[in-house]
């Protein structure tokens, strides 16, 4: 980060978001073709000075005759840094690939095209270097040979041109290549939330730590919090460059340095990411699409270990195949990757795996979720819900996740979360798949929930089988507490699922409630004659018997096995009250009880258990449970020892 130029407006360049990078054999001259357009050495360390030999990423940007100005990485070509070759390749949007005219196609060549094809890079242009060292003969040789290297690859149309850092030859031509290039480039906008994958850290004099990479989703602005991940520190943003410019916000698609507060550089490696605080959880369990390259030299067999390779992370996992025990060359599969370690990644990520040992590069492919449970293997519906992963749309996703949810109410956050797209898309796709009736919303408790149609009609079904199975066993019964039918459809079901398919079926006049108490819609107790009698009959017992109330076994004993039925019958019409757990009052006798209370604490103050057994002359066995229920009414309230009006 360089001190800002207050003489003139440093904003002065069309800063694209596009990141290009470079590609090919060693010493084939990445970084001569890098130096000679953008007059930038891209060799930083002196090690790499000294031998001649790209050892890491190095940085530059090149500004084009329109104006515009985009960012390159230079990557090393030697195969004992690959892993640092990969560190860049992940997120560029344009690839210079580099042979060498003299040298031709060479091992790394093969192994950073497969690169290249497994990102699914498809914009580039095949730079020739070296001309001036070879006859036209033997480059045209050199130029079939590359034709038939590239056929069936992303860089299949690829433009060959001839290039001599020496002569000049061809840098001009490259440079017009790479504006026609950019112009094919389709710049989505994003739809993510703020990440930038680090690949480098250092620190400043007079600034601090600062880190670089590119930024995959979202933007950034100075004075920002950020999230340090996997370590989860939460940190602030002081200022921030892109392209040798500094800007007050950085967005996605571009590489950005990031100036950070409170951190030391040494305590940040490559692989770590920034993000909004809370939005991503390191894992160390993804699950991936994945294709072994037809030159890789074995079948890929279950659990084998590998060096697994996401933006700027190298961590080594095992590959737990899902559907066989072995995957052939040139094949593809759906598939758990066990890390030995803790990333940051999302969906949709691209990933190189390479061989635990020789290291080489043996397949890729995307990234479809994270921070899964471990999946069974060779189960229909696992591999089932992944493809899906791999070939739905978003809306599918989105729709599988409410689908399948369990528990949990998902809420629109919860959505971003798991398929990695910021909330507003989010609440967009959800909107979507609601206006077509896939899913259904309901407010709730003042709160919108959403649940998928599907769910609401398997608990439909379930409502109604048990309210019917109820009026069957309780005829006499207006209906099912609706505590009860919670606890029946069970105690590990989410409680807002019961809440929305009840109001689902209430709106469909299925079913009613009164007095809590829920039923079918066209259900009625229908007494008989003989059951009318009864019920006067029992209601009379109940009244004579005053506050000394017979328990249920007398009752049984004096109107038979129909005691219960009947006394269910006189508690639905409100003829009878249970005040405790079997434990009845006529309603005549309760009410006539009131007035006597109402009179007395009005005529003499509050009133105690004692004066209240007095009064009435019953015992505390009844008197203690009457006065709790006049307070549960809220026609009495406990102070100490007394009771009051209310």
């Amino acid at each position: 980060m360089k001190q800002p130029d207050t003489s003139k407006n440093t904003n002065t360049h069309q800063i694209e978001h596009i990141i290009i990078g470079t590609a090919g054999h060693i010493d084939h001259g990445k970084t001569s073709l890098v130096r000679a357009l953008t007059g930038i050495d891209t060799d930083r360390l002196p090690e790499e000075k000294q031998r001649g030999l790209t050892i890491d990423l190095g940085f530059a940007y090149l500004d084009l005759d329109t104006g515009r100005r985009v960012s390159i990485v230079d990557v090393p070509g030697h195969e004992k840094f690959v892993k640092n070759m990969l560190a860049g390749a992940t997120s560029i949007n344009l690839v210079l690939f580099v042979i060498a005219a003299d040298d031709g196609v060479m091992p790394q060549t093969m192994e950073h095209l497969e690169i290249v094809n497994l990102l699914g890079i498809r914009h580039g242009l095949i730079a020739l270097m070296k001309k001036d060292l070879v006859t036209d003969e033997w480059l045209a040789v050199v130029q079939e040979d590359i034709k038939k290297m590239l056929g069936g690859t992303s860089l299949e149309n690829a433009p060959i041109i001839p290039v001599s850092v020496i002569t000049g030859e061809g840098i001009d031509t490259c440079k017009k290549t790479i504006q026609k290039l950019i112009d094919q480039i389709e710049i989505q906008k994003s739809i993510r939330v703020f990440r930038m994958s680090i690949d480098r850290s250092f620190t400043m004099s007079g600034y601090g730590c600062v880190v670089t990479g590119p930024i995959s989703g979202g933007q950034v602005s100075v004075e920002d919090e950020v999230e340090l991940l996997p370590v989860k520190k939460i940190l602030r943003v002081r200022g921030i460059e892109v392209m040798g410019e500094r800007v007050p916000t950085a967005c996605a698609g571009q590489r950005a340095a990031i100036n950070l507060s409170n951190i030391k550089s040494t305590e940040i490696k490559r692989g770590y990411a920034l993000s909004v605080p809370g939005y991503l959880q390191p894992t160390n369990l993804v699950d991936v699409s994945l294709r072994l390259i037809k030159s890789a030299r074995n079948p890929l067999k279950n659990r084998a270990r590998i060096r697994f390779h996401v933006n700027t992370s190298e961590i080594m996992g095992r590959v737990i195949l899902l559907d066989r025990e072995a995957l052939k060359p040139g094949e593809d599969a759906l598939v758990q990757i066990m890390l030995e370690g803790l990333i940051t990644t999302e969906r949709g990520d691209r990933f190189i795996i390479r061989s635990y040992s020789p290291a080489y590069t043996i397949g890729g492919g995307k990234v479809l979720r994270y921070g899964t449970k471990r999946l069974k293997r060779f189960k229909e519906d696992t591999v089932k819900a992944l493809d899906i992963f791999a070939r739905g749309s978003l809306s599918d996703i989105v729709e599988y996740l409410y689908r399948e949810d369990g528990k949990k109410t998902l809420t629109v956050d919860d959505v971003s979360r798991s398929v990695n797209v910021h909330p507003s898309m989010a609440e967009k796709v959800v909107g979507g798949l609601i206006s077509k009736g896939v899913l259904l919303s309901f407010s709730l408790d003042g709160k919108n929930v959403i649940f998928h149609r599907n769910k609401i009609a398997s608990f439909r079904e379930e409502i109604l089988r048990i309210l019917k199975g109820f009026h069957k066993e309780n005829p006499m019964k207006m209906g099912m507490e609706e505590s009860q039918l919670k606890t029946t459809l069970g105690k590990d079901i989410n409680p807002q699922l019961i809440n929305a398919s009840i109001f689902f079926l209430k709106n469909e006049k299925s079913i009613k409630t009164v007095d809590n108490k829920v039923s079918l819609m066209d259900f009625n107790v229908v007494a008989s004659t003989q059951d009318k009698s009864a019920a006067d009959k029992v209601e009379e017992y109940f009244v004579k018997a005053g506050l000394a109330t017979p328990s249920m076994e007398e009752v049984s004993a004096k109107f038979g096995a129909s005691a219960r039925s009947i006394i269910s019958l006189l508690i639905e019409q409100k003829r009878l009250v249970e005040i405790e757990n079997s434990l009845y009052f006529p309603a005549i006798t309760l009410n006539k009880l009131k007035e006597v209370i109402r009179e007395q604490i009005k005529k003499n103050g509050p009133m105690s258990v004692a004066q209240f057994r007095d009064l009435t002359k019953t015992t505390r066995k009844f008197a203690v449970p009457l006065l709790e229920y006049f307070d549960a009414i809220h026609f009495t309230r406990r102070t100490g020892d007394v009771r009051i009006l209310l």
